[in-house]
């Protein structure tokens, strides 16, 4: 169980929080054919319930741990006051998608776990970020295919591509003022480094590994299905105006991605942590 897990160790443990035991009771709220009831069956209570267990779980062990992909309010205005010992992440998806929008339009393509929740959600989500509260940003990315996804509910598997579009829609973001650039550096690179402890990631610095993305902050542009490098080849961005776009990316001092092509050969290499994460 959670307790064992989190007894054995030192490092912090990313959960995902949803209670399954309410979920499993509220099957019935699924509507056959109808995506836009999968946040009424994977309701709020169902992530808050989980978010609340892991945290005093955490508390009785002393582990720190880390809650991904947050989508309610009530959850981070939990995890604010538990800094001490919890870190959290949400994603541009549930940062830019609204429920009264994206089922009407997506169908299952905006199915994902948690779920796409209502545009007060959305919002709320955005109150939190700007106090600071959510450490990263993270892609959630799960490239299910057309076919997989065109299923009708709820045989549909949930979760949609999310990597190659993380950066676009929070610089368009951005230049819409919702956050500054220096934030955004903080959710994507600063914050990952502190959180898990990534030795010589997350800075510009003597002794750090010259990782960087250079970006255009006025570039606008739309996007459309030949940008996307997913081989799932679909994302619910599609068809989405945007201002600012990545122009290139520099891993340890070397191009690897410039102007949307693969710059070099793989030059991956394994990551390295600090002796014990803990931020």
């Amino acid at each position: 169980n959670l307790a064992r897990v989190l007894r054995s160790g030192k490092r912090r443990v990313a959960i995902h929080a949803e209670d399954e035991a309410r979920m499993i009771a509220r099957q019935g709220e699924r509507i056959e054919g109808d995506a836009s009831s999968h946040p009424v069956w994977r309701d709020d209570e169902s992530a808050l319930l989980a978010t609340r267990r892991i945290l005093k779980i955490a508390r009785e062990t002393g582990r720190k741990i880390h809650i991904l992909h947050i989508t309610t309010p009530a959850e981070l205005a939990l995890i604010a006051q538990n800094k001490d010992i919890a870190t959290c992440e949400v994603t541009p998806q549930h940062l830019t998608l609204a429920g009264e929008e994206a089922y009407p339009r997506l169908g299952t393509f905006a199915q994902m776990n948690p779920p796409i929740r209502s545009g007060a959600h959305r919002d709320g989500l955005w109150d939190y970020l700007r106090q600071g509260v959510p450490d990263v940003l993270g892609s959630d990315h799960a490239p299910h295919t057309r076919d997989e996804k065109a299923k009708a509910y709820p045989a549909s598997p949930s979760g949609m591509p999310g990597v190659q579009t993380l950066l676009p829609l929070m610089l368009n973001h951005v230049a819409e003022g919702r956050l500054s650039l220096q934030h955004l550096i903080e959710l994507t690179s600063a914050g990952p480094q502190r959180v898990f402890g990534l030795r010589t990631k997350g800075r510009i610095a003597l002794g750090y590994d010259a990782d960087f993305s250079v970006v255009d902050l006025r570039a606008r542009w739309t996007i459309e299905e030949n940008w996307l490098a997913s081989r799932c080849g679909w994302s619910p961005f599609t068809g989405m105006s945007l201002t600012g776009r990545p122009i290139g990316t520099i891993v340890r001092g070397h191009r690897v991605m410039w102007e949307n092509q693969l710059a070099n050969a793989a030059i991956g290499e394994p990551i390295r942590f600090d002796s014990v994460a803990m931020a």
